[in-house]
């Protein structure tokens, strides 16, 4: 088979990922860059700690909901028109931001872009599904996987430069005007690759399934346990999103590092968590099993938690630990919220499943991370708390994962 540089085997398929990854991407730089002002927003006394982690919920569970909707939309809606309108609106909403002054027009916007970013993932994850031949995707899942950690190190990049020459609310209004070029871009680079109507380019290898009633496709999730895997799903949404939204917090606390010197710091992670798929990749290359490699890794982060737990108050090596549970959980993202979906494609509700999968991930860290606010808050800033409290969840997701191992294994020899 021939293909070209990223392994792809057309230009406009090549392009094609290139535009998703953008479009992705992109959505971190808007998402993140309340994580990098968090320390500011504490410093300044502008919110409560209880306010702020409110804050960052209201995102997390709009953004969980708002995936349900979505993953239905997206098996029925082009995804040229939904990807456009989420990055739009979600630059908007950053851009608003930047003109208030009080608590809740702030958790409003926040939450509505949140509701409005949800609108992104699921119709990536059917484009894939619709263009990409079956050895096209697990190279697309790969690339995908790194729009997180390299997302991730744009938006604290965007933020911390913004932060060394203006006040915080610029951060905002920055990151909304790169994120508003992305959706024209995405709009644009579209127009003669993705069809108007929605409809799928299959590969000629592939005949179109008729999409599944919701009442076969719960029962299938059901029998592949993949409804199981929703307990570790939220555990793994946490550990990714919630200790990245506070690792800024807990430097500038725990060390009493700067702002800049907290996000410098926490700018390292995600240049070590590109290497989080590959490593799934390599992992699930011998166990083929997505829930297997998922289980290793969240017994390896439970290490790191443990590490972290007795060791905390030394920086390199509350750095490493970091380092290593994101790292992981960025592994453990590939195969969960990736690959897992990208299984339901020949049953034509790719999208459907992928939003239900992201809700449940983004809900739970909603909820957790509320509660992660009210333990530091009520324990007086007292780190080692929470790290238990994540500890005690990556244990739950190691025998939770290996539970629905069986059924998924059973699954995938289906559809071989």
């Amino acid at each position: 088979m021939k293909t070209n540089f990223l392994g792809y085997e057309d230009k406009k398929n090549q392009k094609l990922c290139i535009l998703c990854w953008i479009a992705y991407a992109s959505t971190y730089i808007c998402r993140l860059n309340y994580s990098a002002v968090m320390p500011e927003l504490e410093k300044l006394n502008v919110f409560p700690e209880s306010q702020i982690a409110a804050i960052s919920s209201a995102f997390f569970i709009c953004y969980g909901l708002g995936q349900i909707v979505s993953g239905m939309l997206g098996d029925r809606i082009s995804p040229r028109y939904m990807i456009f309108g989420g990055l739009a609106v979600s630059s908007i909403s950053n851009i608003a931001i930047f003109m208030v002054n009080s608590f809740f027009p702030f958790i409003t916007l926040w939450a509505i872009n949140g509701a409005v970013q949800s609108m992104v993932w699921t119709p990536i994850l059917r484009t894939a599904g619709d263009y990409f031949s079956p050895y096209e995707r697990e190279k697309f899942g790969i690339h995908i996987a790194s729009t997180v950690p390299l997302g991730t190190l744009a938006s604290y990049g965007v933020s911390l430069l913004t932060l060394l020459v203006l006040p915080w609310k610029y951060v905002f209004l920055v990151c909304g005007i790169i994120s508003l070029s992305a959706s024209v871009y995405w709009f644009m680079g579209t127009k003669n690759i993705i069809t108007e109507s929605g409809k799928t380019k299959l590969s000629e290898n592939e005949a179109k399934t008729p999409t599944l009633s919701y009442k076969k496709m719960i029962g299938l999730m059901a029998s592949s346990g993949v409804f199981i895997l929703t307990i570790s799903i939220v555990i793994q949404g946490t550990l990714k999103d919630s200790v990245t939204q506070w690792i800024p917090t807990f430097f500038s606390q725990q060390f009493s590092t700067g702002t800049g010197t907290s996000l410098a710091l926490t700018m390292i992670l995600p240049i070590i968590n590109v290497t989080g798929a590959y490593f799934a990749r390599f992992a699930n290359k011998y166990l083929r099993n997505e829930l297997k490699t998922s289980m290793l890794f969240f017994a390896i982060a439970a290490a790191f938690l443990a590490i972290l737990n007795f060791f905390g108050n030394n920086i390199i090596l509350s750095l490493i630990c970091m380092a290593g549970v994101t790292n992981c959980m960025f592994a453990i993202n590939v195969m969960i919220i990736t690959m897992v979906p990208l299984h339901f494609s020949r049953y034509g509700c790719v999208s459907t499943v992928g939003g239900i999968l992201n809700a449940v991930a983004y809900i739970g860290c909603g909820a957790l991370n509320m509660v992660a606010g009210s333990i530091l808050e009520k324990s007086g800033s007292s780190w080692s708390a929470l790290f238990i409290m994540w500890l005690s969840l990556a244990v739950i997701a190691v025998v939770v994962t290996g539970i629905a191992v069986l059924p998924w294994n059973k699954f995938l020899k289906k559809e071989a």
